[in-house]
């Protein structure tokens, strides 16, 4: 079942976060190097928690944004944080995280999580949509160019 991101559902989102990237390393990008919850390409920082809590609530808290939770029997099994931003020629979406637990993918969550955030940034007037992906993500990758996704740049860092 689908359904939104409340405030009390805080910390138990940041639990299933912990758990999916503590097992699959591959899902950080420049994203989380950038907001300190990593310190290098498959290397979490000791705080991430609270630094991920911190990225949370400053994107809860944005109404441009929307947190869509899947649960199975009350328990979150996959989540996505979608939004419009505003600072290009016109309005686009974001895609800034998607993720299901190891357990249950190959059952569409991730396809109905994507499918739902995609029609609301339609159905509000959007036409283009943007997400960023770990270099060594690629189930992920796979995933989004099935679903019309192309690749139309890479990122960059350099680390003084």
């Amino acid at each position: 079942m689908i359904r939104k991101y409340t405030t009390t559902d805080r910390l138990a989102l940041c639990e299933f976060f912990s758990a999916l990237i503590e097992a699959h390393k591959a899902y950080i990008s420049h994203g989380e190097l950038q907001m300190g919850i990593a310190t290098d390409r498959g290397q979490l920082a000791q705080d991430y928690k609270t630094k991920w809590l911190h990225y949370l609530d400053r994107q809860s808290g944005n109404p441009e944004n929307t947190i869509l939770l899947y649960e199975e029997k009350g328990k979150i099994v996959g989540f996505t944080l979608f939004g419009i931003s505003n600072d290009g020629a016109e309005p686009y979406g974001v895609i800034f995280d998607l993720g299901v637990a190891p357990a249950h993918r190959g059952k569409h969550i991730g396809q109905q999580l994507l499918t739902q955030a995609l029609d609301s940034l339609k159905a509000q007037g959007i036409q283009n949509c943007y997400l960023e992906s770990g270099i060594d993500n690629h189930s992920a990758h796979d995933f989004f160019r099935k679903n019309g996704f192309t690749a139309v740049s890479e990122i960059f860092r350099l680390k003084f």
